[in-house]
């Protein structure tokens, strides 16, 4: 019945350690041997998607900064992407400047900086693929070196961004105080250029307005001639709401969000049960 499977990564596919369990990556197989496509979709930088899906062998296209870009999942190259404008750019910084917010930018695999500090020192290491059980991790973290970049470009962010054309596709913009916080997310989510989705308790994302990892997932089935109704999803958090509502089978995990939960048409176990293994067991082999 199903020929596709979207699987968000943090909170879903991988476990609180950020890792994919024996028991997940052996599931997923499963099913790919049965016949049954398998992505990612995912708010993560085009390289960590990519790391990822290799290592469960993915051969669909794969979806990226919440929808903005599908990457090849032989190569890791573009495919296709949704890039912000440099004048929506300037007007965002002029809106985060006001309130003196963190925000950094992602290219296409590359995260720009103003400078290296507590917030983003361990971007690079948190987008790796970790796999405790290997003898010797270091040989793979040095493989997945090359594909992290991770770009101090000095306190400009303005001049930056005007070189910048077509290459800027998501910007995260993080912030402690609440009140500043949705401030913010709703000035920029209603100023008609934007669509923000909330991806953590103390951030949020950006990207051009009508990106989204179901829009991105409507064009991959499209080109793959896959029906809505044949699609599953599986997500926990804002950014994979409208792929659950889209999906023929939305799943939400055990640990998603309350509201999440509301929308899914079944809920599955958490990231801390195998809650992907148990989901595809359940309804899709």
């Amino acid at each position: 019945m199903y020929k596709l499977l979207a699987l968000d990564l943090d909170g879903t596919m991988l476990n609180p350690d950020k890792v994919i369990t024996l028991k997940t990556r052996s599931s997923i197989q499963q099913l790919m041997s049965a016949n049954v496509n398998v992505t990612i979709a995912s708010g993560r930088f085009p390289a960590s998607v990519w790391l990822h899906a290799r290592e469960v062998s993915m051969n669909f296209p794969l979806v990226a900064l919440n929808g903005a870009v599908t990457v090849d999942p032989l190569t890791g190259q573009l495919l296709d992407g949704v890039a912000l404008k440099i004048e929506d750019l300037l007007f965002m910084l002029d809106i985060i400047e006001q309130e003196g917010v963190y925000i950094h930018f992602y290219g296409y695999n590359v995260l720009y900086v103003q400078e290296i500090n507590d917030i983003n020192r361990n971007w690079a290491v948190n987008n790796k693929v970790n796999r405790p059980e290997l003898d010797s991790p270091e040989e793979l973290d040095a493989k997945q070196a090359d594909f992290i970049r991770f770009v101090e470009v000095g306190q400009d962010f303005r001049t930056f961004v005007s070189q910048m054309p077509d290459m800027l596709f998501k910007a995260a913009v993080i912030c402690t105080d609440q009140d500043s916080r949705e401030k913010l997310f709703r000035i920029l989510d209603e100023s008609g250029v934007f669509r923000c989705t909330r991806t953590g308790s103390l951030r949020f994302d950006v990207n051009s307005v009508g990106v989204s990892k179901r829009g991105a997932l409507e064009r991959l089935c499209h080109e793959h001639h896959i029906e809505r109704a044949q699609v599953a999803a599986v997500g926990d958090y804002d950014n994979d709401l409208d792929m659950l509502q889209w999906a023929g089978l939305g799943i939400a995990m055990g640990n998603a969000e309350p509201h999440v939960k509301e929308i899914a048409n079944v809920v599955t176990g958490s990231n801390t049960e195998d809650g992907v293994a148990q989901a595809i067991h359940t309804y899709l082999l």
